[in-house]
């Protein structure tokens, strides 16, 4: 069975509405079970989230986009993931993203980036 470990922010409500789409459509897929875990106000995640991203095969990021970047509560945790990423844990993991804005523009994709 593949596992799919999916860590968002939401803000007001909207991006995670969008997580639990995904989280939805991956689970619905044979074989997959995915996993969500929310990045809190301040822009931590439960202890418990390492150990499962570590054991992931897949890792899902998903973000709103606020003034062309993603929240400062995201970027706390995506800097927090720098010992992973530096120590190649996440090696050979697929991993993808998403995200969302208010409106049309927004420059989505420097926050995908």
């Amino acid at each position: 069975m593949s596992k799919l470990s999916l860590v968002y922010f939401s803000g007001y409500g909207h991006t995670k509405k969008e997580a639990e789409a995904v989280q939805a459509g991956a689970a619905a897929v044979p074989g997959v079970s995915a996993t969500l875990t929310a990045v809190d106000g301040e822009g931590n995640v439960p202890e418990a989230l390492w150990a499962e991203l570590a054991a992931a095969d897949g890792i899902i990021f998903g973000a709103p986009t606020y003034m062309g970047t993603v929240p400062w509560q995201y970027k706390k945790f995506l800097d927090a993931t720098s010992k992973p990423w530096f120590t190649q844990q996440w090696k050979d993991k697929l991993a993808t993203g998403f995200t969302d804005s208010a409106t049309m523009n927004g420059d989505k994709l420097s926050t995908l980036h």
